[in-house]
């Protein structure tokens, strides 16, 4: 026995499979329309449609056509773990500990550092914060590792000017910082309120401005503030003013709902872990 021979390893159930002629018609389920909302059996299975409705991620196809170009394939899975802990969650960052990823892609230490260092190297990632929940990771698109423009088929938020010493995005900051004065016109709190919670409620309290609501906003501005778990007419009125700004940024309705639906899953595991 040659040694090529003695290392081959074919694939189970694919030897008994013969090579044929191209026939469109062989595979039924290969003449269904795009849409048709069917299965058809072939070879012991039902070959079809079939479409995710919940608990998914809106994912670009160019993250699994193009990442091919320049990550092998350990990275490419790590990277796609950490899109799906950052896209997955509708935003660009995410927050991962070494043992969480490690758990993720049955890596050791050692690997999983080289295969990060590999993202990192490629353009795919870029490490920002680390405290004892783990790194901040900025997370790319292809498109943006590529030194390409997003275009138009991925919806950013509005860029906001922050503080030199700014915390992360998920709030824990670094260093501990000196709490600011209350301006002169700040208005007190009231006896047994919790620190914050007249801050919050006096950059919620404003009205949204302009035109009424139309029924589609209100519902939607209804349904995230059910995810956010807040109630009342402060929190409807910011929710509001964001989903009317969204709408205004050219995001259709449905993908307000993926979004909202991503707030209420963070909320929901959120509550699962206290």
């Amino acid at each position: 026995m040659t040694k090529g021979a003695a290392t081959y390893r074919g694939i189970r159930g694919s030897a008994a499979l013969a090579t044929v002629r191209v026939d469109p018609a062989a595979v039924a389920a290969e003449t269904l329309e795009p849409g048709e909302m069917r299965r058809v059996p072939y070879a012991g299975e039902l070959l079809g449609a079939a479409r995710v409705r919940g608990r998914f991620a809106a994912i670009p196809l160019d993250a699994f056509d193009r990442a091919g170009e320049a990550l092998e394939a350990e990275a490419q899975a790590a990277w796609l773990h950490l899109l799906r802990l950052s896209y997955g969650e509708g935003r660009n960052w995410c927050r991962a500990g070494k043992k969480e990823l490690m758990a993720r892609l049955r890596l050791s230490e050692r690997r999983l550092l080289r295969v990060l260092d590999d993202l990192v190297g490629a353009g795919f990632a870029r490490p920002l914060h680390r405290d004892n929940r783990g790194t901040l990771w900025r997370v790319m698109l292809p498109g943006e590792a590529f030194g390409e423009p997003l275009g138009d088929e991925v919806l950013l938020g509005r860029a906001a000017p922050a503080p030199v010493e700014a915390p992360p995005p998920d709030g824990h900051a670094a260093t501990a910082r000196r709490p600011s004065a209350p301006r002169p016109d700040a208005p007190k709190a009231d006896a047994g309120q919790k620190p914050g919670a007249r801050a919050v409620e006096a950059r919620t309290v404003r009205p949204a401005a302009g035109r009424p609501a139309a029924p589609r906003e209100r519902a939607l501005a209804r349904a995230l503030c059910e995810a956010r778990g807040l109630d009342g007419d402060a929190a409807l009125a910011a929710a509001l003013r964001e989903v009317r700004e969204l709408l205004e940024d050219g995001l259709p309705a449905k993908g307000i709902e993926a979004a909202i639906e991503s707030v209420r899953r963070r909320r929901a595991r959120g509550t699962e872990a206290t």
